[in-house]
């Protein structure tokens, strides 16, 4: 209950852990003010934050969990796919002769994985309505300000004491992205020159917040990473949880927070402050109104 890949060769060296990214919801801004399922209120950032070597051993143990239930472990697990009626059909129980109960204890198998593994989930959630609200025409752009927020969470994890250590470091796999904004920017360049910007010049939503042990940013197709998946499944339900109770998260007198069924099931593994808080630790929302410290 909730209550108030491969690195290449670098002169840096390989990193010791890894953040693994991915998306949900829309990215831009709304003209009209006015949200819905085609342009979402709310944009997501997050996924796993977890050492290298452990990174391989979830992964094996989940392409075993694939080639348990549909005879290969090269299939990609979207949670889009999984809620998606027509898409979960097509992708998953027609494809490979599965029932919904063969799906579903999958499903339950993959989550317990995540659940039993060592690493740490870390999101941040861009409030678009708030954020206009807040900041008018300097409002940021949403996947900026959220993966500048990841990219510190993850930092202050890397320096916390629970993962101290000579040598410590982090790169960032995001999911490939293709598009561009409305102006005409690449998404993926976007990305690139901010990483490359932090890590020269450190933080420029929170003055005195430096990156030095943030190394590369690489981009990899969800197909080919199990990690990836694991953190669009986290991108997803963190997205749900804002959408259905993003008000709770923010409203003071509530003895439990209504919570999405499966960001519960992971929310013991997100990022926790002192007395278990997840709030702006494991799950940060900018622009952040009222602290309510809920805790695990």
């Amino acid at each position: 209950m909730l209550t108030t890949g491969q690195r290449p060769p670098s002169e840096e060296g390989a990193e010791t852990h890894i953040l693994f990214v991915d998306d949900s919801g829309t990215k831009e801004y709304s003209l009209s003010g006015a949200y819905d399922s085609g342009n979402t209120r709310h944009f997501v950032f997050g996924g796993p934050f977890v050492a290298a070597d452990q990174a391989k051993r979830l992964a094996a143990k989940l392409r075993r969990l694939k080639a348990e239930t549909f005879g290969s472990d090269r299939v990609e697990i979207k949670s889009n796919w999984l809620r998606l009626e027509n898409e979960r059909t097509a992708r998953y129980l027609r494809k490979f002769g599965l029932t919904d109960a063969d799906l579903t204890r999958f499903v339950e198998a993959f989550y317990q994985a995540v659940v039993d593994s060592e690493l740490v989930l870390i999101a941040c959630v861009v409030d678009k309505v708030h954020m206009r609200e807040d900041y008018g025409d300097r409002a940021w752009y949403p996947p900026a300000a959220a993966y500048e927020m990841l990219l510190q969470r993850a930092h202050a994890e890397i320096v916390d004491c629970r993962s101290s250590g000579t040598g410590r470091c982090f790169s960032v796999i995001v999911d490939d992205m293709s598009g561009a904004t409305p102006k005409g920017h690449q998404y993926r360049e976007n990305l690139r020159r901010h990483h490359i910007q932090l890590k020269k010049t450190g933080s420029t939503l929170w003055k005195g917040i430096t990156f030095e042990h943030l190394r590369d940013l690489r981009f990899v197709d969800s197909q080919r990473s199990e990690l990836l998946q694991v953190a669009d499944v986290v991108a997803y339900n963190v997205f749900r949880q804002f959408r259905q109770y993003g008000e709770e998260w923010e409203t003071h007198g509530l003895s439990a927070l209504p919570a999405y069924d499966w960001f519960l099931r992971l929310c013991q593994k997100f990022r926790k402050g002192p007395n278990g808080r997840i709030q702006g630790f494991g799950v940060g929302k900018i622009p952040l109104r009222t602290r309510v410290p809920w805790r695990i």
